[in-house]
């Protein structure tokens, strides 16, 4: 064999090991944040300069147009509040009251990060269209099929999936303790 077989040979092995390994370190979700509340776990620095390279490589693979902690907190939720991950199969209440932010949202997404395919083409809900209680709070029913009443995010039967909570112009208290925030319980119903 010539050498610069070898030498080509041994290029393309590098450049399939390395970009195989780059992926497979960026396929992650951002679910696995420095700061746990219940469920949900993030990071306060997405879409920071001070953010490690993986993690902004994270970012980038995911599609995640992150803004600074001070505009916006993403969490991410893969279990519900007893440690179990969330299963398309099953019923779940997400519940609260409102968060301490100008504007809030939770998305639904596969076990891709993809959008989960629903006939009722609905995937998120957020305060200003989830009604409040007599007591001040809010429900909002997780589950394949549509409850008689109240707000309703599809799930997909068979298919596993994880919220993300979006927290925009978060106050100052909660910027004090996100770890201690109020956030919204993941409380399952039955499969």
């Amino acid at each position: 064999m010539k050498s610069w077989h070898r030498y080509a040979i041994a290029l393309a092995g590098g450049l399939a090991v390395g970009l195989g390994t780059a992926w497979w370190m960026t396929g992650g979700s951002l679910g696995d944040g420095q700061i746990a509340n219940g469920p949900w776990t993030t990071s306060l620095g997405y879409g920071t300069k001070a953010t490690d390279p993986v993690t902004r490589a994270m970012v980038a693979r995911g599609g995640l147009l992150a803004l600074p902690a001070k505009e916006t907190v993403y969490w991410s939720a893969k279990t519900d509040a007893d440690g179990a991950a969330l299963d398309g199969n099953c019923r779940y209440i997400l519940s609260g009251t409102p968060l301490d932010a100008r504007w809030w949202s939770v998305t639904i997404y596969d076990s891709k990060g993809y959008l989960v395919a629903n006939p009722a083409n609905s995937w998120s809900v957020n305060g200003a269209n989830v009604a409040l209680d007599a007591k001040g709070a809010w429900r909002v029913t997780v589950a394949p099929t549509k409850p008689a009443e109240g707000a309703w995010l599809p799930g997909t039967a068979g298919q596993p999936f994880h919220l993300t909570l979006r927290m925009y112009n978060p106050g100052k208290a909660f910027r004090a303790g996100p770890a201690k925030a109020v956030l919204p319980k993941i409380v399952k119903e039955g499969c």
